[in-house]
């Protein structure tokens, strides 16, 4: 080789290659600690309660309350209800019906729980105000769900009227079993005893 071809292969530098650099060693122990701890963890707590649950109940704690427990009908109102016809029962004008004063809540207890079960799609008039809308039927409420809420509407806002057990539920439900679709407004319902 000659100076003059040596010279350029002289400029250039070797390939670079990456250099082997170690976890650091604090890092590594913190990653080791933190293993070993959550081994102790799982292997001392209860192997009869799943990880899930993390208060110490037990999986049958949270099964379906018993038949004879008590319902709120406020807290029924409040995530089924409460959407539409508002917190104060005073509905949205021209839009949902107020439940406040109603004669349709204080009135007959067949006509508002034929309301609840199968639910309205038609012109109602409400406090001299007509509303033409949707409410969704409620029948996938348990019977005592529809009592309790029934019960809390027609005492609350202003109303008085007397309690709906689950046994007026139950014969609303027979009465109306053959109905499959909503009430079609105020006319029809009239005609509900």
């Amino acid at each position: 080789m000659t100076p003059e071809t040596r010279a350029p292969r002289d400029r250039e530098h070797d390939e670079p290659e990456e250099q082997i650099r170690p976890l650091p060693r604090v890092l590594l122990a913190l990653a080791l600690s933190g293993g070993l701890w959550g081994g102790w963890y799982l292997a001392r707590s209860e192997s009869d309660v799943s990880p899930i649950l993390g208060d110490r109940r037990s999986a049958a704690a949270f099964a379906a309350p018993p038949a004879n427990a008590a319902v709120s009908g406020a807290q029924v109102y409040t995530g089924k209800c409460a959407g539409c016809h508002q917190a104060s029962g005073l509905g949205l004008p021209g839009v949902f019906p107020p439940l406040a004063k109603s004669p349709w809540v204080s009135g007959s207890e067949q006509r508002l729980l034929a309301i609840l079960l199968h639910g309205i799609q038609g012109p109602i008039e409400v406090l001299g105000t007509t509303y033409n809308g949707m409410m969704p039927a409620w029948s996938t409420l348990s019977d005592a769900e529809l009592a309790a809420v029934s019960t809390y509407v027609r005492n609350a806002f202003g109303n008085t009227g007397s309690a709906i057990t689950v046994g007026d539920v139950v014969a609303a439900r027979a009465a109306t079993a053959a109905r499959t679709s909503p009430w079609a407004g105020g006319e029809e319902l009239e005609r509900v005893p």
